[in-house]
């Protein structure tokens, strides 16, 4: 493959840049912060979930007792005009007997209501207590997240930085390799997991460790100074001294 040794240096030190980009890209994926930071994030998920969970909850109870409260006004007023109509009975034993017996039926309903009323509040009650304990936990994974978030941009921060500059230089390299290798070396660093970069050195690969048969180092020789690993695939560097 045809190459100047301005190429071949640009290829070097570009291989030298991709390396120390991939490392601090690990560093920034290995901060401690970035971890805690999803783990505090994913426990809000799930008390946001359950907050979300006890609102429902507290609107039921509110409307069941509303509806309740309107049974239980049904119910009165069923019972005021039983009530009166005992009153106006006057001595008709017939008629206050069945009116004594509505009216003992109703007191009965309206006591039940009362009684439901009584334990949808009372689990009205506990879900309101809830909510504030579950507001300050929020509060607080808010505080802490937010307190992670600092941390991770003042650490994370000055590897970005330093990955900037790098992404700079490798932009000057690339250009000064040129279109065509350059266009090579991208491919195979992407099936290479980012090392596309191969030697010559005592007749084998110094990235694959591959040890190559006379026949082949005398064909990398031919190609001189730039060619590609039989074994790996990757460009390699063929040194002066191998110049066939």
């Amino acid at each position: 493959m045809q190459a100047t040794s301005d190429q071949i240096i640009g290829l070097t030190k570009l291989q030298h840049v991709d390396l120390s980009i991939a490392q601090l890209e690990r560093r920034i994926d290995a901060l401690p912060q970035k971890k805690s930071i999803a783990e505090a994030r994913e426990k809000r998920s799930a008390i946001q979930q359950k907050r979300r969970a006890l609102l429902g909850a507290r609107k039921d109870a509110e409307t069941q007792i509303a509806s309740l409260r309107e049974q239980e006004q049904v119910q009165v007023e069923k019972l005021e005009a039983a009530q009166r109509a005992i009153e106006e009975a006057a001595g008709d034993y017939r008629v206050a007997t069945a009116c004594s017996a509505e009216l003992e039926e109703l007191s009965q309903a309206q006591a039940e209501i009362a009684e439901q009323i009584a334990s949808i509040a009372a689990r009205l009650a506990d879900i309101e207590g809830m909510e504030p304990q579950v507001d300050t936990m929020l509060s607080r994974l808010d505080e802490r997240e937010a307190a992670l978030v600092e941390e991770y941009r003042r650490e994370g921060g000055a590897l970005l930085a330093k990955i900037g500059e790098f992404k700079g230089e490798r932009a000057q390299l690339a250009a000064a390799v040129g279109t065509d290798i350059m266009a090579v070396y991208d491919r195979i660093a992407r099936a290479k997991q980012g090392v596309a970069l191969a030697h010559l050195v005592d007749g084998a690969c110094n990235t694959c460790r591959a040890k190559l048969d006379p026949s082949k180092v005398l064909a990398l020789r031919s190609e001189y100074p730039l060619s590609q690993c039989p074994h790996c695939g990757r460009l390699m560097v063929v040194d002066k001294r191998y110049a066939g």
